[in-house]
């Protein structure tokens, strides 16, 4: 789970983050956006977690850049599973009034999931970067799985410049990755002292 755990460390450092303030500046910058506009920016802050963590992984961005998010569905289809099922470390779509939404799945409890998601509303009305509860019976939604990614080959390398919470929320990889790498050593001195003899 080293990807969807990365993107979702990097969203949550953007938590509390409202539009109109200096950190939403920031996000638009990591973006790439050339110039800053008050357009809608779920899809954005989207791309940008994903884009940061898959830096620091060393890994390719599996979504477009956009900040359309019927094109990021649509683009992600092409290559990613989709379905109606909700999953930790999955995006999930939906429509609202005036187009799509999407946001991150931290977990799944039952019908109900739980978010990190942009240009979503706090209890004061405010838009911003915020957890949030949706629940499947009432309203539609699709998820890009996102973390059918979080493969051994995607683990292995990573470890290195990450810091300490990701290696203890997901020790398995490494784990695994020194079984391995210690393995493949013992081969190979097994093969070298069989060859001298």
């Amino acid at each position: 789970m080293i990807l969807t755990k990365a993107i979702q460390l990097e969203a949550a450092n953007w938590l509390g983050c409202k539009s109109g303030q200096k950190c939403l500046t920031e996000i638009r910058r990591l973006y790439n956006e050339k110039s800053i506009t008050n357009d809608a920016w779920c899809a954005l802050f989207v791309w940008t977690m994903t884009n940061e963590a898959c830096k620091k992984l060393g890994v390719s961005n599996p979504l477009k850049q956009t900040k359309s998010t019927a094109v990021m569905l649509s683009e992600a289809k092409k290559t990613l599973r989709t379905d109606n099922t909700p999953s930790k470390g999955s995006v999930f779509y939906t429509t609202r009034t005036g187009g799509g939404h999407v946001g991150f799945v931290l977990n799944v409890e039952g019908n109900k999931f739980y978010t990190i998601e942009g240009n979503t509303t706090n209890s004061s009305g405010e838009y911003g970067v915020f957890e949030k509860t949706r629940d499947t019976k009432t309203k539609d939604y699709q998820f890009i799985h996102l973390e059918d990614l979080d493969t051994f080959e995607n683990n292995i390398f990573a470890p290195l410049q990450f810091d300490l919470e990701l290696i203890i929320a997901d020790p398995r990889s490494y784990i695994s990755a020194g079984i391995l790498l210690a393995g493949g050593f013992i081969a190979y001195k097994i093969y070298k002292t069989q060859r001298r003899h």
